[in-house]
């Protein structure tokens, strides 16, 4: 999974852990999704200034 930083337009940090972001339908928030594609965090669009992929994913290797 990676860790995403969202930026308020209150000046707030949030740090999420999601494998991917992607909005909704009518673009009024973001779902974060985990590896199964379960929601793991909604964040209306209106109140984000920014969202950032701080640190992807490590690749598992043999």
């Amino acid at each position: 999974m990676a860790r995403y930083f969202i930026t308020f337009d209150n000046g707030m940090k949030a740090p999420v852990v999601a494998t991917k972001v992607e909005q909704n339908v009518d673009g009024s928030e973001y779902r974060f999704l985990d590896e199964n594609g379960r929601i793991v965090a909604y964040v209306p669009v209106i109140n984000v200034l920014s969202v950032i992929l701080a640190e992807e994913p490590m690749a598992v290797t043999d």
